[in-house]
């Protein structure tokens, strides 16, 4: 049996409707036809694809072009590879951020297909999982989480698809390379960072500022308007980011997760910094020409201010040229070493659990952090 399949669609349960492959049409309120359209899977369960046209005819072109392209045998025998490349299309592909879903087919590509993906899903073994991600055990731990969770949806979801029983990949627990310990400034370099930044008083330098005083990461730093500081109640909305999506810089309101929009207390540092800063355009902290920056660009400019800071200093001030996230641990670090809570530091920083201990996380109210942290200095 031959079914067509798209990422657009929605699973649902078999319900009284029209047979396979055949559907309804209704006019919606622009004067354009919906055309939806539901197809049968061997499991019982249905797809169902809406097709948009001026006619009736427009439609049914567009769902013979869509049926000729999509059309996929459910119940043939699948190897990984095929299955790998149906379930970044299907539950992938526009499921996820563009970032995110590039580095699923990079990891699919080069790593999933490359050692098991002439095998067929049922002959997929434990031991066979075992031998790839013992290849890889050198990498970081995100990087080997990131391969497991691909693995293990592409059997979740062939289990799902009556394509095979098991799920080879559910029990595996792979090695990885031991994580370095998060670099942060010390106490010495943080006063020179302080005295050479107040003093200059440049868009990069009240950034860096503000990045070792908020613990924003760079992307919701870059996305900061001017609305979201509240100076009267001295606090910071953080309600988006910039990132870059292959290669083009992008305003995003989702952030990282459900946590990361969130308010935190304005410093009273960042706060005669931001005062006393010239508003260009609706962004806090701009590019040259007034629009939001770029993450990568924003990077290279602090570099060159640190290594500013390193050239007009003498040897014995010179400070580590660190990136702009280790602003953000020096800022997690020196909380901690004050006997802040650690629920408060994983509120104020956005994180979903932190070292990670996301079990251990409670909201805590925005005056219960702001008293928390009333008194913090450097």
């Amino acid at each position: 049996m031959t079914v067509s399949i798209s990422e657009n669609v929605q699973i649902k349960k078999r319900k009284t409707r029209h047979s396979n492959g055949s559907g309804s049409f209704r006019k919606r309120k622009d004067g354009s036809i919906e055309y939806r359209v539901c197809y049968d899977l061997p499991n019982g369960e249905i797809f169902r694809k809406s097709f948009y046209g001026k006619t009736q005819s427009d439609c049914r072109d567009k769902k013979q072009e869509y049926d000729k392209q999509n059309a996929v045998p459910l119940d043939k025998i699948y190897t990984v590879s095929e299955w790998a490349v149906r379930w970044l299309a299907l539950y992938k592909k526009d499921k996820c951020s563009i970032n995110l879903y590039e580095q699923y087919k990079f990891i699919v590509e080069n790593y999933i297909i490359l050692n098991i993906g002439k095998l067929q899903l049922t002959a997929v073994k434990p031991a066979h999982i075992i031998e790839m991600m013992n290849k890889y055990k050198n990498m970081s731990k995100s990087h080997v989480r990131t391969m497991m969770t691909c693995v293990r949806g592409i059997f979740e979801t062939a289990i799902d698809n009556d394509l095979c029983v098991k799920n080879p990949a559910k029990n595996i627990n792979p090695e990885y390379k031991k994580p370095k310990e998060r670099e942060f400034f010390n106490e010495k370099e943080i006063q020179i960072i302080e005295k050479f930044c107040f003093e200059e008083r440049s868009n990069i330098s009240d950034a860096l500022l503000t990045l070792l005083y908020t613990g924003l990461r760079r992307e919701e730093l870059l996305g900061l308007q001017w609305g979201d500081i509240d100076f009267i109640n001295e606090e910071i909305n953080v309600n988006r980011c910039i990132v870059l999506e292959k290669g083009i810089k992008k305003i995003k309101g989702d952030l990282k997760n459900e946590f990361s929009k969130r308010v935190i207390p304005l410093f009273p540092q960042v706060n005669l910094i931001l005062k006393n800063k010239p508003r260009t355009c609706e962004f806090v902290f701009p590019a040259n020409g007034n629009d939001y920056q770029s993450p990568n660009g924003f990077s290279t400019t602090y570099h060159r201010l640190l290594k500013r800071i390193n050239r007009l200093n003498n040897r014995e001030n010179h400070i580590r040229e660190l990136t702009p996230h280790c602003c953000r641990h020096t800022f997690a670090t020196y909380l901690s070493a004050r006997g802040v809570d650690i629920k408060i530091i994983q509120s104020i920083l956005g994180h979903a659990d932190i070292s990670m201990t996301g079990n251990l996380y409670t909201h805590s109210t925005i005056d219960g952090i702001k008293k928390a942290v009333k008194d913090f200095k450097y």
